[in-house]
């Protein structure tokens, strides 16, 4: 059977003999991989054997660890970590399925697989005797319920506090559950604790370079960009959390030059009341063609990222966010 991750849970009271986790958000897939370990454990498999498809490993030695009983009677789980050689994985894993003493599981761990790959006969192997895990990038309203499932679990029902976390969240679901972890920790889990979770800490807070620049702050979005770029912080996560306000400041530029409502771009981009007033304030301050500009400095920016395109990212990260802030010429136009 093939799962969303978010089913597993549901999933574990009846263990399979094997399980495939896949998928294109990392968190996810070892949030899954350790629920499925963790029910192992519980369901009395007290042995975890682990390997890793990698220079040196033998498929022969991993099937005589398959089909050899613990010489203690204990069971065991085994855990093949499989980032890379999946050709390697499909020519070999089915050969294994049949392997698998009964009360034990094999935990396959893989990265992303393409809907090609996810069909091809190996995989399709794998859910026949077992499921298929697929961890695949929440957003937008399954964000948001996902986080507001979380938040109940630690005893917080807040949908204010849902959606600040999926909005400022999205993209990073690990910063998600750690945003819900230490708020739950909080004695007053309420907004102003998630205000200072989020800005706490300005080497993990990523968005508030964007958030300076949204208020026109110069000094606080030039200190935020050097000290993310001196402490080697991921230009990736930076640069869409510039690009996703830029474009929603575009899009309510042109709405507002048709005299349209932006009511329904607000419900869709999930805005609450006070970050509506930001961007308003920012869009007022921010003539037409410097947002044009910086739409394509962040297409830029992305193909750097990407490795499509040369260039320096942070230096291109400081010049779209000094840009957004209104320094002069700091969207790259001349004069």
């Amino acid at each position: 059977m093939h799962l969303k991750a978010e089913d597993l849970p549901a999933r574990l009271k009846d263990l399979r003999p094997v399980y495939l986790v896949c998928g294109d958000e990392p968190f996810l897939v070892e949030e899954a991989a350790a629920s499925i370990v963790l029910a192992a454990a519980a369901a009395g498999m007290d042995e975890r054997q682990r390997f890793f498809l990698e220079g040196g490993f033998s498929w022969v030695r991993f099937r005589e660890a398959l089909s050899s009983p613990s010489l203690f009677g204990s069971r065991s789980l085994y855990e093949l970590r499989a980032r890379e050689s999946r050709e390697t994985l499909g020519r070999e894993l089915p050969a294994c399925l049949p392997l698998i003493a009964p009360g034990e599981v094999l935990l396959v761990v893989t990265g992303a697989l393409d809907r090609a790959a996810l069909k091809a006969a190996w995989v399709e192997a794998v859910a026949s005797a077992g499921h298929v895990v697929v961890a695949t990038a929440l957003s937008g309203e399954r964000l948001f319920a996902w986080v507001r499932a979380r938040l109940r679990e630690a005893g917080i029902v807040d949908e204010e506090i849902a959606r600040r976390i999926s909005y400022f969240t999205e993209g990073n679901m690990g910063a998600a559950a750690d945003a819900i972890a230490r708020l739950k920790a909080e004695p007053s889990p309420d907004v102003e604790a998630l205000a200072a979770i989020l800005g706490d800490e300005a080497r993990f807070d990523v968005f508030a370079v964007a958030d300076m620049a949204l208020k026109g702050d110069l000094a606080a979005t030039h200190r935020y960009v050097d000290r993310l770029r001196t402490e080697a912080r991921d230009p990736i996560l930076v640069s869409w959390a510039l690009a996703r306000e830029i474009r929603l400041l575009s899009r309510i530029a042109f709405l507002q030059t048709k005299k349209a409502s932006l009511a329904d771009l607000f419900r869709r981009e999930r805005v609450w009341p006070a970050r509506q007033a930001l961007l308003l304030a920012a869009a007022r301050r921010l003539p037409a063609a410097r947002l044009r500009r910086l739409v394509l400095h962040c297409a830029e920016l992305d193909r750097t990222n990407k490795g499509r395109a040369t260039g320096d990212a942070w230096v291109m990260i400081e010049r779209v966010a000094m840009g957004l802030a209104g320094m002069s010429g700091g969207d790259g136009a001349r004069g």
